[in-house]
């Protein structure tokens, strides 16, 4: 296929850009988040501990809606998806010198975490998906002899879960999901954060749901749970302002766990406490919109778009795509013009990027010569799509990919 002419002088040739939108603003916090938080700055409380009782709770009772939402029995509020891993990981019992298998590609508070924990991790190859290869996983689980398992979906995309579960299996791994991008997402009708023994989710701006910052950990292992609420900084008795756990357990357990003071408060629940239900919302407005600009721009020859394995029903908030054909001076250059344009982008393998290994100095990993993931982040492009974004929009954001494919090409 031939590709598509150039429609207009761009910016950085004097034209002018069509482009009205910001299509990285984060979504706006909903009305009855705003009021609720603003009450509870009125009123003074803002610690989580504060309210008399789980009932009086914004945390307990956002954590109790959100455990329903899930279908598990247990959710807690952290300040962060990496405090809610870090806690994950003492749980499950890792220790110092301890191996951890994680994403090669993944944002780098993962192996962060990790490394926080004062274990090693060794990072599992991609494939053309930027989901986690099934085989080199089986492959270092067994050099490797580790139990532990911290696997991200990393803008949603989701490795074959059928195959992934029955190496857990095999190497006897626990499973730890990193669901910072899988909100709303399945696989075979399951959720994802509830494949293993504990799902990790965050509320960052750019996230399913949002409040600045924020994380949610989830489990129906009533220890893990329990255990979760201590590690994130309940003390005394104050884990009674929780919701659904055992009384016995928790006074067993109160001075034999660690606080680390990574509760969520009462401000950023409250925020998020409204959006919960507006998720199924939101991911109709993503699909529709993923599926427009798949059909726009997916037949460009510099246009690589891989697509979800079957049993994938993704949220869509983000697009990856590779460009292929071009050099890295090009692939510059087409971020560059996008920008100009009005539609900032980036490459994951480029431009010191912090999702890229090699840029992870602070663990020994980033030395390795991990092919696949290089060839697969090297030219991907990255674009954000959040839900205020119109159909209109969409086209005119596909225009805009084509235009200054077409400008690159001319310089050619």
């Amino acid at each position: 296929m031939e590709p598509p002419k150039q429609s207009r002088r761009l910016v950085v040739e004097g034209g002018e850009s069509i482009v009205d939108f910001d299509n990285k603003a984060f979504k706006p916090i909903p009305q009855e988040g705003i009021d609720l938080a603003v009450n509870a700055m009125n009123a003074g409380v803002m610690y989580r501990y504060q309210p008399k009782s789980k009932e009086a709770s914004i945390t307990a009772n956002f954590e109790h809606n959100f455990a329903k939402y899930m279908q598990v029995k247990h959710a807690v509020g952290t300040n962060s998806c990496g405090s809610a891993m870090f806690i994950a990981l003492n749980i499950v019992g890792v220790q110092p010198g301890d191996i951890v298998l994680t994403n090669a590609f993944t944002f780098h508070a993962v192996p962060s975490v990790i490394q926080h924990a004062r274990a090693i991790p060794v990072l599992v190859e991609s494939n053309r998906e930027w989901a986690m290869d099934p085989e080199d996983l089986d492959k270092k689980a067994a050099q490797t002899g580790a139990k532990v398992l911290l696997m991200s979906y990393m803008r949603g995309h989701v490795p074959d879960m059928d195959a992934i579960m029955q190496i857990v299996e095999k190497h006897d791994l626990v499973l730890i999901e990193d669901c910072a991008h899988a909100y709303e997402t399945l696989w075979n009708g399951k959720l994802l954060g509830t494949f293993g023994e504990i799902g990790c989710f965050s509320t960052q701006s750019s996230k399913g749901l949002s409040a600045g910052e924020g994380g949610i950990f989830i489990t129906s292992n009533d220890e893990h749970a329990a255990k979760a609420v201590l590690y994130a900084g309940s003390y005394e008795r104050l884990w009674t302002k929780h919701y659904d756990l055992d009384a016995e357990l928790m006074d067993q357990l109160q001075n034999q766990v660690p606080g680390y003071s990574m509760r969520m408060q009462e401000v950023t629940a409250a925020m998020l406490t409204p959006q919960i239900e507006r998720l199924a919302k939101i991911k109709k407005i993503h699909v529709e919109n993923w599926n427009l600009l798949h059909s726009l721009i997916h037949q460009h020859p510099n246009i690589e778009i891989p697509m979800p394995l079957p049993q994938v029903d993704p949220f869509c908030d983000t697009m990856q795509f590779h460009l292929v054909g071009l050099s890295r001076q090009q692939s510059d250059l087409f971020i560059d013009v996008m920008k100009q344009e009005g539609i900032p982008m980036q490459i994951f393998g480029a431009r010191r990027n912090a999702r890229d290994y090699r840029q992870w100095e602070y663990i020994k990993a980033h030395q390795d010569e991990l092919t696949d993931t290089i060839a697969n982040i090297e030219f991907a492009c990255d674009l954000s799509m959040q839900p205020h974004l119109t159909k209109e929009n969409i086209r005119v954001m596909g225009q805009v990919i084509q235009d200054v494919l077409a400008y690159i090409a001319e310089q050619a």
